[in-house]
């Protein structure tokens, strides 16, 4: 019962993602990256874990390259296969021209070992990663895809600041949620303005 919820509502929540037109995805989109990039939050950061949008996701292209202009660490996550379970591992990229289709033609890093991100390396550091979904609720969990990528990564990265970017249609009042489950510490969507976001980082940096 419990799969059979979260299934219906990612079905439901892919059809409302895919129904934007083409131009309120781009305002939206640009509206969430704008917000993040003004913010204390990003800013300040050290490094940051972002993924390039796929099949309607917020677009993130914007955020990577101003990241990488103004000399900040940038990593995204390439699939790994040939596992027991969904793994997945962030590489930095110096450019966004390296990245290339891979898994399901997301486009991902070519993960050159030397370039892996270290989380021991960053764990007194401020690491910020935006982290994509197909629905977010307002206590901070996370529904993506089924194969809990992004819930491996995390379960032993606590240090790792993590910001869920939608719009505002992918906010539900409460998702179904379990202990393997990662909660978020905050989302961004179209309606977030950025004194909220610095709001949220100063408490908590408190």
């Amino acid at each position: 019962m419990f799969t059979q919820e979260k299934s219906s509502i990612r079905s439901s929540l892919i059809n409302k993602r895919d129904s934007l037109s083409s131009d309120i995805w781009t305002y939206n989109s640009n509206m969430i990256q704008r917000s993040i990039i003004r913010s204390a939050m990003y800013r300040e950061c050290d490094c940051l874990l972002i993924y390039a949008d796929y099949h309607g996701e917020v677009g993130t292209l914007t955020l990577v390259d101003d990241a990488l202009i103004n000399g900040k660490e940038v990593y995204l996550p390439k699939v790994l296969e040939g596992f027991d379970e969904a793994r997945m591992e962030f590489y930095r990229i110096f450019s966004s021209h390296e990245l290339v289709n891979g898994y399901k033609g997301i486009r991902e890093p070519l993960g050159n070992f030397e370039r892996a991100f270290d989380y021991e390396a960053y764990k007194d550091k401020n690491v910020l990663m935006l982290v994509p979904g197909v629905a977010f609720d307002k206590r901070g969990f996370r529904l993506g895809y089924g194969k809990g990528y992004y819930d491996n990564y995390l379960k032993n990265k606590p240090s790792v600041m993590k910001v869920g970017i939608c719009f505002s249609m992918q906010i539900c009042d409460e998702l179904p949620a379990s202990d393997n489950d990662v909660k978020l510490d905050f989302i961004v969507s179209e309606n977030t303005k950025t004194q909220e976001i610095n709001d949220f980082y100063k408490n908590r940096r408190v």
